[in-house]
């Protein structure tokens, strides 16, 4: 399985990254863990937007989802069928008016299969937004945006490799929607992972001492999203 970094960008698109995009790739099936604001443009320096068989998309803030339009767009210029998403209830409502475009299904937790991929899907606590983090297999979890909570926990726990948030600092306010790089350290010591990747990386926060921070906690190495970042688990 390859896991490449198309977007790592925390609620706007930065100068170097768009938002948060990654694709999953495993004998010749693609899955696309969020389509954020600008990440249409780089992803096809990696797949075709025809290619990608199923995006899963864990919120409908702009930065997670909104890509997704341009996709589609792309799809029906080109006379493709609809491409599969799977998403929470409250994604807008042109995912489920266009089903010339998107075949859309509300998430569930619990396991499912997308081709050679088996999926788990887990309701994370991002405020009063539905939202899903996503495990694939034992190699990979992407903790979407969420605080610290018992589903995620139970989600990452055993999983090699944590994707997760930094959307702040533990010595910052009210953030009480979102993983710190301090709760990512801890939750990927918890979980007894071999790698942490932070990502949601804002342009207001020093990424270095977001790095330090997880660092300190993790057990494991840490390193920072980027786009182009690719692995093979």
């Amino acid at each position: 399985m390859r896991v490449t970094v198309v977007g790592c960008s925390g609620s706007v698109p930065s100068p170097d990254s768009a938002c948060s995009c990654y694709l999953v790739e495993e004998d010749g099936y693609r899955l696309l863990l969020d389509l954020g604001i600008g990440a249409s443009g780089p992803l096809q320096r990696y797949a075709a937007p025809t290619e990608i068989d199923t995006v899963i998309v864990s919120h409908a803030h702009a930065d997670h989802w909104y890509d997704l339009t341009q996709i589609g767009y792309h799809l029906s210029r080109v006379e493709h069928g609809p491409v599969r998403v799977i998403g929470p209830s409250d994604l807008p409502e042109v995912v489920w008016s266009n089903p010339d475009v998107f075949t859309a299904s509300v998430a569930e937790p619990g396991e499912t299969k997308l081709g050679p991929l088996t999926v788990r899907l887990s309701r994370v606590e991002h405020g009063s937004l539905e939202c899903w983090a996503t495990r694939v297999g034992d190699a990979l979890c992407y903790t979407a945006d969420t605080r610290a909570c018992p589903t995620l926990d139970e989600l990452a726990y055993g999983c090699r490799v944590l994707l997760a948030e930094a959307a702040a600092s533990d010595t910052d306010d009210a953030q009480d929607r979102h993983l710190t790089a301090g709760d990512a350290g801890r939750l990927a010591a918890r979980s007894g992972s071999e790698l942490l990747i932070l990502t949601h990386l804002r342009t207001w926060h020093d990424h270095a001492a977001l790095l330090a921070e997880a660092t300190r906690h993790a057990g494991c190495p840490v390193v920072l999203a980027q786009p182009g970042l690719r692995l093979e688990l």
